[in-house]
């Protein structure tokens, strides 16, 4: 009888997870109703790329250098 109920509840479980994955699918809410296809059917706009861009980072060290691993400055430049 535990057994039966264990097993139960893992496909109950096994079974909620599935369908709520389903349900996120696109194709599936608009099979399901869930969406109106006007909806649907509606890309999203693109990002303008006018957009702020980071300015790129200045290399200040040389990367992998011998010095860059035991230089005193690095070693002792620890913040508080």
């Amino acid at each position: 009888m535990t057994n039966f109920f264990l097993g139960l509840m893992a496909g109950c479980i096994i079974a909620g997870v599935v369908t709520i994955t389903a349900a996120r699918h696109p194709t599936v809410q608009l099979r399901l109703g869930l969406v109106p296809a006007a909806q649907a059917a509606v890309t999203p706009a693109p990002r303008p790329e006018t957009s702020p861009r980071c300015p790129a980072p200045k290399a200040t060290m040389p990367v992998g250098s011998p010095d860059m691993l035991f230089s005193r400055s690095r070693l002792w430049s620890v913040a508080p």
